[in-house]
C-alpha cells in the first residue's frame, strides 16, 4: 500500500516581496528629476548666452555710432558754432542738430532731459551735411541714436577750451536689450 508523503515544500521568504519594485521606481523618479534639470539648465543657458549677444551686438552698434559722432564733430561743428547760446540754465539742445551748449558740467545733462529715441537726437548715419554718411547697421532693433552736448571751459592762464559730450543709447536685436555710452570728445 502506498502511504501518504508528506513531504514539505518549501515555501519563498516573504519578508523581500515587492521591495525591489519600490527601490527601482525611486530609481527612475531620482533619473526623472536629474533629466528634467538638465533640460532646464541646458535651456537657460542658452537663453544667457542669446542675452550676451544680444547685449554684445548694442555694444558694438554703440560703439560704432561714438565713433560716427566723432567724425560728425570734426566735419561740421567748430568751437559752439551752431550751438544755442541762449536758453534757460545756460543748456539747452538745437533741433537740427541735436547738440546743447553749456558752461558748467554740473548742469543737467541734456542727455536726461532730451528724446533719445527720436528728435532732437540724431540717428546713426543721418547727421546733416558735411558729417559722413554710413549705412544702416544691420541686426538691431533700431538705429542708435546719440545727441552732442557743447561744453566750454577757460583753464587757468585763458584761452577757451571746448569739449563735447556724447551720449549714444542703442539697441540690440531684441529692442528690451539697450546700451548707452557716453564719451568727452576734445579734438
Amino acid at each position: 500500500m502506498n502511504m501518504p508523503y508528506n513531504r514539505r515544500i518549501p515555501r519563498p521568504y516573504s519578508g523581500n516581496q515587492g521591495a525591489a519594485l519600490i527601490a527601482g521606481l525611486a530609481f527612475l523618479v531620482m533619473l526623472t528629476l536629474i533629466a528634467i534639470t538638465a533640460a532646464r539648465m541646458a535651456g537657460l543657458e542658452e537663453r544667457m548666452s542669446g542675452n550676451m549677444r544680444d547685449r554684445a551686438i548694442a555694444v558694438q552698434a554703440a560703439e560704432q555710432t561714438l565713433r560716427y559722432a566723432e567724425r560728425d564733430v570734426l566735419a561740421r561743428i567748430s568751437g559752439l558754432t551752431g550751438f544755442l547760446s541762449t536758453c534757460p540754465a545756460g543748456r539747452c539742445y538745437n533741433g537740427t542738430t541735436g547738440a546743447s551748449n553749456g558752461t558748467d558740467w554740473n548742469t543737467t545733462p541734456v542727455w536726461t532731459i532730451v528724446s533719445m529715441t527720436g528728435a532732437p537726437s540724431l540717428a546713426y548715419g543721418l547727421a546733416p551735411a558735411p558729417a559722413p554718411a554710413a549705412a544702416a547697421l544691420a541686426g538691431v532693433s533700431a538705429q542708435p541714436r546719440y545727441v552732442l552736448e557743447g561744453i566750454r571751459k577757460t583753464p587757468p592762464g585763458g584761452g577757451e577750451e571746448f569739449f563735447y559730450r556724447i551720449t549714444v543709447r542703442a539697441q540690440g536685436a531684441n529692442p528690451n536689450t539697450v546700451v548707452w555710452l557716453q564719451e568727452v570728445f576734445k579734438p
